[in-house]
C-alpha cells in the first residue's frame, strides 16, 4: 500500500483537523467544569466528545485516508463500518470524561483512560476494516494492540489536562501533542493492514471516500463552528463570587481613605 498517492498535503490536513478538534474539545471541557447545573455540564461534555472524537480524531483518520492506494485497482470503503467507527469514537470520549468526573483521582483517570483508549483503539480497527480491494485485506492483531496502548496514553494525557483550569497556549500545546500521537496511531495500525491482490477476485463494493469528503468535511467544520460560538460567547465564570465579595466596597475605601 502507498501511504501519500496525493502528497503529504493531505498529512498536513489531517494533522490540523486533528489539532482543532482537540483544543476546541478541550475548551469545552473548561467550560464544563464551570457549569453550574449538571445539564449545561453534560451538554459541554457531549461538545467536547463530537470535536476530539468525531474531528479531532474520526475525521483526521478519514482525510489521511484520502492518499492511501494500492498498485492496481481502487480502493472501497464500507460506509457502515466507518459510521460506527465514528459513533464509537464520539461515545468513547464521552464515556471517558464521565468515568472521570468532576473530582478526578488516580482511579478515576486510570478508568476513563483506558474506556476512552479502548474505544479510539477499536475504532482505528473498524476504520481499517472497512477497507475492500480486489483482493482480501489482513490486518495484523499486534500492530492493533500497539495502536490501542498508544491511544490510552494520549487519553490520559488529555484527561490529566482538564483536571484543571488551564489557559489557551497549554491547550493549544496538548492538542499539538495529541495531533501527532493521533498520527503516529493511525500510522501504526495501518502499517498492521496486508492487502493481497488477486485480478481473478471479483471487484470491491463499497463507496470511494472522495465521493462522500465534501458532505463529511462540511459536517466536520460545522460541529467544531458551534462548539467555537458557544466558547465565545459564554460567560466567564472563572472568578468565584468570593473573590468578587473581598473586593473593598466604595463605601468602605471612602471611610479608609478619610482615616
Amino acid at each position: 500500500m502507498s501511504y501519500f498517492t496525493m502528497g503529504v498535503w493531505v498529512l498536513g490536513l489531517s494533522l490540523g483537523l486533528s489539532l482543532a478538534g482537540a483544543v476546541v474539545g478541550l475548551a469545552c471541557i473548561r467550560q464544563s467544569a464551570l457549569s453550574i447545573t449538571a445539564r449545561f455540564r453534560l451538554v459541554w461534555l457531549t461538545a467536547a466528545a463530537v470535536s476530539i472524537g468525531a474531528v479531532g480524531t474520526w475525521l483526521a483518520v478519514y482525510v489521511s485516508m484520502l492518499g492511501v492506494g494500492v498498485s492496481r485497482g481502487d480502493i472501497r470503503y464500507d460506509v457502515g463500518r466507518m459510521g460506527l467507527a465514528a459513533v464509537l469514537s464520539v461515545v468513547s470520549v464521552l464515556g471517558g470524561l464521565l468515568v472521570v468526573g468532576r473530582a478526578p483521582t488516580p482511579q478515576r483517570l486510570a478508568g476513563g483512560s483506558t474506556v476512552m483508549g479502548l474505544g479510539l483503539g477499536l475504532m482505528h480497527f473498524l476504520g481499517m476494516g472497512a477497507i475492500r480491494v480486489q483482493g482480501s485485506v489482513v490486518l495484523h492483531p499486534l500492530s492493533a494492540i500497539a495502536a490501542t496502548l498508544l491511544a490510552i496514553g494520549v487519553s490520559a494525557l488529555l484527561l490529566i489536562t482538564t483536571t484543571r483550569h488551564r489557559p489557551l497556549i497549554t491547550l493549544a500545546g496538548v492538542g499539538l501533542i495529541f495531533a501527532i500521537a493521533l498520527t503516529a496511531l493511525h500510522y501504526l495500525g495501518l502499517a498492521g493492514v496486508q492487502v493481497r491482490l488477486d485480478p481473478a477476485a471479483r471487484q470491491p463494493t463499497g463507496d470511494d471516500l472522495f465521493t462522500l469528503f465534501v458532505p463529511v468535511f462540511v459536517l466536520g467544520t460545522l460541529s467544531l463552528a458551534v462548539p467555537i460560538t458557544a466558547v465565545l460567547v459564554a460567560p466567564d465564570r472563572s472568578r468565584s463570587p468570593r473573590t468578587a465579595t473581598t473586593e473593598p466596597q466604595p463605601a468602605t475605601r471612602q471611610r479608609q481613605s478619610v482615616s
